[in-house]
């Protein structure tokens, strides 16, 4: 019986670039609870807070109690530690003005 490697070197090679192009794409989203979460959308609130130059974790959190930023803009990883994501998207601009 013929090895991948004696039968066909291209083969081989095709194999390998499926399997790389396969571990790119897992490394970049979550599952959880049968959702898929694309990691470039979200992150954590002090990630948040650099990104939108937000001075400080706690007004992000306050948004959360207040409901400016939407259950559904939000996941809780329990897995790792229960760390908390929010979607990378602006919401002091324009939610906080029409919360007034």
């Amino acid at each position: 019986m013929k090895t991948i490697t004696e039968s066909s070197p291209d083969k081989l090679d095709e194999l390998l670039q499926a399997a790389r192009e396969t571990l790119a794409k897992a490394q970049n989203y979550l599952s959880k609870d049968g959702k898929i979460y694309e990691l470039h959308d979200w992150v954590t609130v002090a990630e948040y807070c650099r990104r939108f130059n937000i001075p400080n974790t706690q007004t992000v959190s306050n948004w959360i109690k207040r409901g400016i930023i939407p259950e559904e803009d939000m996941v809780i990883i329990e897995e790792l530690n229960n760390t908390r994501l929010i979607k990378a998207i602006p919401y002091q601009e324009e939610k906080v003005a029409h919360s007034n």
